[in-house]
């Protein structure tokens, strides 16, 4: 991480903190130690099924592609990518590149083959993401909320907008190839190691790359079985999102029904995406909290069950996707000792 990166997430902490000093130190502390621990452990326990669901889904495109690699790889690979995703600003590409590696790494498959499991796994997620989307426009309009509708509308054009981008990377060789090319030079930084004696071959390995990518890519777009099952796994994914988030209310002793927190959910995710802090930290918590606010629930309330939702979203995946790549890095250093 660069020092940067450092100032970003101690900016984003900060925006939390006057975020609960707001809605209430003493309130928000008492609301976190009397939650019942029975609902928190159910918010805990979607958020490991959301978790797996993804890796279930991901698992599809690779067993389609060909890549031979076993599911607590490709688990670890998933939480690893999460850890560099809440690393990255913006759009939260850098789990990628990260997941790209671990796999590769793993299965002994190419860069291309992999990556376009990735980009297949990326646009199918965004499938449901737009149909809950539309179900939550319908339930703003209905409930004449303008700050929802109006979040609502700039999530659903950043969403088209990511759609496009990754179809063009994924269906133009020439774009296709700066993006792996981009994503080698990241991981020659990242293990320079890797690299050395093989400079004058990299070009052609690049291009064979985007020649597989581009053909695993086409052949998961054409296969009806593996977008059905994997837009299944896709629709459980975010199910259990929702439920965690219901969860979460209910252990502060609120219920709040899943409509309500479709919306808010659905309408926070672009803004997280589009933010200038790693993961949309103190944004997204900010977001959330004053969407809440706009159905008229207590502000303490608002904050308290948003913090909590993001401790289980963002910092726990965080933290175990972090030992996980420490872990990993030791590892492959150690093998290639070994080599």
């Amino acid at each position: 991480m660069k020092g940067r990166d450092f100032i970003l997430i101690g900016i984003g902490i900060i925006v939390i903190l006057l975020l609960i000093w707001w809605a209430g130190v003493e309130k928000t502390l008492a609301l976190i130690m009397q939650a019942n621990l029975r609902y928190f452990l159910l918010a805990v326990l979607m958020q490991a099924f959301a978790t797996i669901a993804w890796t279930l889904r991901w698992r599809i495109f690779l067993k389609r592609a060909d890549v031979s690699v076993r599911m607590r790889d490709i688990l670890i690979a998933t939480l690893i990518g999460v850890f560099a995703n809440n690393l990255t600003p913006g759009a939260r590409a850098g789990g990628e590149p990260a997941r790209m590696y671990v796999i590769t790494k793993r299965s002994k498959s190419g860069y291309g083959q992999v990556f376009a499991t990735i980009m297949a796994d990326r646009i199918l997620d965004v499938i449901p993401v737009l149909l809950f989307t539309l179900i939550a426009f319908k339930y703003a309009l209905s409930l004449k909320i303008k700050l929802l509708l109006s979040v609502l509308s700039i999530s659903t054009a950043v969403l088209l907008m990511i759609v496009l981008i990754s179809l063009l990377i994924s269906l133009n060789e020439k774009l296709a190839f700066k993006v792996l090319d981009k994503i080698t030079n990241l991981i020659r930084r990242i293990f320079p190691e890797k690299f050395v004696g093989i400079e004058e071959t990299l070009e052609e390995k690049i291009k064979k790359s985007v020649l597989e990518f581009r053909e695993t890519f086409l052949e998961l777009s054409k296969d009806p079985v593996v977008m059905g099952k994997t837009l299944f796994y896709s629709l459980a994914l975010w199910g259990f999102m929702l439920l965690r988030a219901y969860f979460i209310f209910e252990s502060i002793g609120y219920t709040l029904e899943l409509h309500k927190i479709l919306m808010v959910q659905m309408a926070g995710i672009a803004l997280g995406m589009i933010s200038i802090l790693p993961g949309g930290l103190g944004i997204t918590e900010a977001v959330n909290s004053a969407l809440y606010l706009s159905l008229r629930i207590d502000k303490s309330l608002a904050v308290t069950a948003t913090v909590l939702d993001r401790f289980i979203s963002f910092w726990l995946p965080t933290i175990i996707g972090g030992g996980l790549s420490i872990y990993l890095g030791v590892k492959f250093s150690k093998e290639s000792v070994r080599k």
